[in-house]
């Protein structure tokens, strides 16, 4: 295993927006750091709200205009991760684990293992406060309560290096999950918290988590 990074955190301020885009562009500049050598990273973030398109995105997934939801204050950002829709935001931390597929799990085609150990690691959180989580697999994938989705993952590997990764879903607020069927299902979607307290305690915990899984 690769040496454990030191964890980068960045939280959301209305006032100083930190954007899915600028997520986005750091885990690039991180990725090429790796593939010239350099280590790894974890990125642990709460961004402003958005919608994000992975590569087999439908029309059917995003139900509310571009100006509707532009007034509500929800973009829409095209990536190249894998799966379909799904929204970010705040009360939602979003996990990137910028390395090379090999150092995460030993084999440089391992994305099925990398995908798992991220949804393991979800799960293992989930179930400190619902015993009854689990993850299911195809159209489902992600990690469930008996009320609803709880995370969800989507990779994309460039030159060996694993890009985004998994979001998990703290607490509930205004824009959460608007305008759109969440990776193309009609299900609800679930929060671990009832607000915003104890939100930081948690994303320090799925690092934890994390860390442990691939970097031990």
């Amino acid at each position: 295993m690769a040496r454990a990074p030191e964890p980068q955190f960045f939280r959301h301020d209305p006032a100083r927006p930190w954007t899915y885009a600028r997520l986005d562009a750091l885990q690039r500049d991180l990725a090429r750091r790796v593939r010239e050598g350099g280590e790894g990273a974890l990125l642990l973030s709460e961004v402003a709200p958005v919608i994000t398109l992975g590569r087999r995105a439908g029309p059917g997934e995003v139900l509310l205009s571009p100006e509707r939801l532009e007034a509500l204050g929800i973009s829409v950002y095209p990536t190249d991760r894998g799966g379909l829709a799904t929204y970010h935001g705040p009360g939602q931390w979003v996990l990137f684990a910028v390395d090379s597929l090999e150092r995460l799990t030993g084999d440089r085609r391992g994305v099925r293992q990398a995908v798992e150990g991220l949804l393991e690691s979800a799960l293992e959180l989930a179930r400190e406060f619902e015993p009854r989580a689990e993850i299911r697999s195809g159209m489902e994938t992600g990690v469930w309560s008996p009320r609803g989705k709880l995370g969800a993952v989507g990779l994309h590997v460039e030159q060996e290096v694993v890009l985004h990764g998994l979001s998990l879903n703290g607490f509930r607020t205004p824009t959460s999950f608007v305008g759109l069927r969440p990776c193309g299902l009609d299900a609800p979607v679930d929060f671990l918290l009832s607000g915003p307290e104890g939100f930081e305690a948690l994303g320090k915990a799925l690092v934890a988590k994390v860390l442990k899984r691939f970097w031990k």
